[in-house]
């Protein structure tokens, strides 16, 4: 089937590559199926959450391997909603005018059971910003 997308034109997609979002993404309750794209040029850095239900409605998410010493601990609470199975994570992104003022929400990472296809946004208890500067050690650094 093919889907109108809001960055990435018409794509092609198959039932295989629907992610069902059994917990609902905060503030749009309404959308539940969701794809991911992706583009080359990032190298898996960074992904398109797409709604397949909702053309405009599109989610930039990084890959939390950019953020230092980040390693929540979600497997318990995820896996008493989506089941076992294989996970990935991914945080949502702000993305600034500015590239470089870009955040990144640390206390509610995106969760995918890769085997189901099942995700949910999770509240993490720990105490983590929800508004964390991607390229703030870059900017430290300077």
């Amino acid at each position: 089937m093919n889907i109108l997308t809001r960055d990435f034109g018409e794509v092609e997609i198959t039932e295989e590559d629907i992610i069902t979002f059994d917990e609902k993404i905060y503030g749009f309750e309404e959308y539940s199926k969701f794809i991911m794209l992706y583009d080359d040029e990032f190298n898996g850095e960074y992904v398109w959450l797409q709604s397949i239900e909702e053309s405009d409605l599109c989610f930039i998410m990084a890959n939390p391997v950019l953020i230092p010493d980040y390693k929540p601990n979600f497997l318990p609470e995820a896996e008493k909603i989506l089941g076992e199975g294989n996970y990935e994570y991914w945080v949502m992104m702000v993305v600034a005018e500015n590239i470089k003022d870009s955040t990144v929400n640390l206390k509610s990472p995106v969760i995918i059971n890769l085997d189901t296809k099942k995700a949910m946004q999770l509240i993490l208890e720990d105490s983590l910003p929800i508004r964390y500067n991607l390229f703030k050690a870059e900017k430290e650094d300077k």
